[in-house]
């Protein structure tokens, strides 16, 4: 495909690399020199028109007669024998919340919707608040820990299957396998990647059809009964595989944006000490300061949109039917939209402006129960441990993905 690009950005072409050490490490000088270049350049390597500017992918996000979100969760051919794990799982995910369009998905969004209510996710507190002092009192008793192991990495789980309904002893079974999963759906997998997320993949769809064709038949007051329950005098109720579809699309995504969350937090904040001492002497700063860290480190750096006629971004012309990266961390260090954007700031007072979460029809369903995790966890630990630190001179690694953005490992030590 011919590249319409304004001149002067052949080096931002060039040196775009979403799998690269050094795009992986730090992706956000790259994201600056290529919002300053141009709002959108086309990237053969990858065929995707790559936008950087914050206006114009809020814009993206909202004008869904435009841009199409179809292929959100488009992963690349699977080998045969990863492909014979899901045929004989009888895989199925039928396309629900986050790759479907109008009217489909405002007829799921709205059904769930009322099955993932605020009181629903408010009467998480008690068990979320219960967990964090548990892990702390686990895992925690002194030395050097791996936040990432300790804490971060089975945290969100436990919580996501108190939520949907799944007993916590099932979680290591369930769990199996997802360490690769973002590799093999959102990056450049061997067919070792593709066996193993297969097999984990594999895990969490039967268990969640297991787990809704219990409920059909034994209502618990849980999530997955209120999808299956969930009515409106207009709609079609939900199907076990769509109601299925959208527990499994949870177990995926929820848990690792909401471990990204907490990882990429307790960077921000143990690095910045005055930021960590403040929200210990004052919870009420904690809200702000987690979308801060939604902002300035967010979970979900990058997410796709698919353009559905010609149009133009920026005043470059896009095809139809072309595939859009939308730069979600460079939209949200635009100077454009906030000050000095690249300063970790817990009282910036427009944070919440950040795009990590999605805009409109297709903010995140997960986000109120991930923020509520993220408030209670960082309340109890910077309370506990306010000298807990990172380790100097550690190397930070991330896997090789286009879109989730968080280390693998974060050591810290409690003692001073």
């Amino acid at each position: 495909m011919k590249s319409n690009v304004p001149p002067g950005v052949t080096d931002i072409v060039r040196s775009f690399n979403p799998f690269g050490g050094t795009y992986l490490a730090d992706p956000y000088p790259f994201f600056s020199e290529a919002r300053a270049a141009t709002p959108v350049f086309y990237h053969p390597e990858t065929n995707f028109w790559v936008v950087t500017r914050y206006n114009d992918i809020r814009q993206i996000f909202q004008n869904t007669k435009l841009f199409s979100a179809s292929n959100a969760l488009d992963t690349p051919g699977v080998c045969p024998a990863a492909g014979k794990i899901y045929v004989d799982a009888n895989f199925n995910v039928v396309p629900t919340l986050t790759n479907t369009d109008h009217p489909h998905h405002t007829r799921i969004r709205r059904l769930a919707n009322s099955a993932f209510t605020a009181k629903r996710v408010a009467d998480m507190e008690p068990f979320v608040r219960q967990l964090t002092v548990r892990f702390i009192d686990e895992r925690f008793s002194g030395g050097q820990v791996d936040l990432v192991r300790a804490l971060t990495w089975d945290f969100p789980a436990l919580v996501l299957f108190r939520f949907l309904g799944f007993p916590d002893e099932d979680l290591p079974a369930v769990q199996a396998g997802a360490d690769n999963s973002l590799i093999a759906l959102w990056g450049p997998p061997s067919e070792k990647d593709q066996v193993g997320a297969a097999q984990g993949m594999a895990a969490f769809w039967t268990y969640t059809t297991q787990l809704v064709d219990k409920r059909a038949l034994e209502p618990h007051d849980d999530f997955a009964t209120a999808l299956l329950e969930a009515r409106s005098a207009d709609l079609a109720p939900l199907s076990p595989a769509e109601a299925s579809s959208i527990i499994f699309g949870l177990l995926v995504a929820g848990h690792e944006t909401t471990t990204a969350l907490l990882s990429n937090g307790f960077r921000q904040l143990l690095q910045h000490r005055a930021a960590w001492e403040a929200i210990g002497k004052d919870g009420s700063l904690i809200p702000n300061a987690i979308e801060e860290i939604l902002r300035l480190d967010s979970s979900v750096i990058a997410w796709r949109r698919k353009a559905k006629e010609p149009v133009e971004i920026g005043a470059v012309a896009i095809p139809a039917h072309a595939d859009l990266l939308l730069l979600l961390g460079s939209a949200n260090r635009d100077p454009a939209v906030f000050d000095d954007p690249d300063t970790f700031d817990i009282r910036r007072p427009n944070a919440r402006n950040h795009v990590s979460l999605g805009i409109g029809n297709h903010l995140c369903l997960g986000a109120p129960l991930a923020r509520l995790e993220a408030r209670v966890v960082f309340e109890e630990f910077s309370k506990r441990f306010p000298s807990l630190h990172l380790v100097p001179g550690q190397q930070l690694h991330y896997q090789p993905n286009t879109f989730f953005r968080a280390p693998v490992s974060l050591l810290a030590d409690r003692d001073a």
